[in-house]
Parts: C-alpha cells; sequence; structure tokens
C-alpha cells in the first residue's frame, strides 16, 4: 500500500525493492547472512553435513534454534553456553574434517 502511494497508482519492481525490500533486509538482514554462512560451512561437503549433525545433537543448539526459528531472529543465548557452542562446532568440524580427508583417502 505505502509503495501504491495509498492504491492511487500500479507498482513496479523498483517499488518494490524501494519499500519492501528494503524494510526486509533492515529487519532481516543478519538472519539471512547468518544461515548463508552456515549454509556454506555445513553444507560443501559431506564432512560439513556430519559436522552439522553432531552439532545439533546438542540440547542448548537445539534451543537456540527453535527460538530462532519461533521469533524469526537470531535468538539472544547464554554468552558461556555461546562460546561453549563455538568451541564443540570448532572441534566438530576438525573432527569431522578429518575424517572426511581420510574417507576421501581410502577412495583412491
Amino acid at each position: 500500500v505505502a509503495a501504491s502511494e495509498g492504491g492511487t497508482r500500479m507498482i513496479n519492481e523498483s517499488d518494490l525493492k524501494r519499500e519492501y525490500l528494503r524494510k526486509w533486509d533492515r529487519e532481516y538482514f543478519g538472519t539471512f547472512k547468518f544461515l548463508d554462512v552456515l549454509e556454506k560451512v555445513f553444507y560443501g561437503s559431506n564432512a560439513g553435513r556430519e559436522a552439522l549433525v553432531e552439532v545439533c545433537a546438542d540440547e542448548y543448539v537445539q534451543r537456540m534454534t527453535f527460538e530462532s526459528y519461533l521469533y524469526k531472529r537470531l535468538a539472544k543465548g547464554n554468552p558461556w553456553k555461546d562460546s561453549k557452542m563455538l568451541m564443540n562446532t570448532i572441534g566438530s568440524l576438525v573432527r569431522c574434517n578429518l575424517v572426511g580427508k581420510v574417507m576421501d583417502f581410502t577412495k583412491v
């Protein structure tokens, strides 16, 4: 309605970008950028997917994921638990990448 100036004119793609997408980006850019990074890290290889499965076994990760999904924003967590989650994630990536390299080596 805002882009059509109260319904007095037809809107086009540039109007949508100007009104709707700017508001959307301002509100959700951080969330979707974070999801983009997660996708690149965890879905880039089988080893990454294995690391994601390992990380998601943690109850804190499940709770943070659910709250983020429910409220459409990155959930605010406990800084200590967030640090632990980060260290567990790094550990999972290291373990799974090593496993992935060994598995790829055996295919040769």
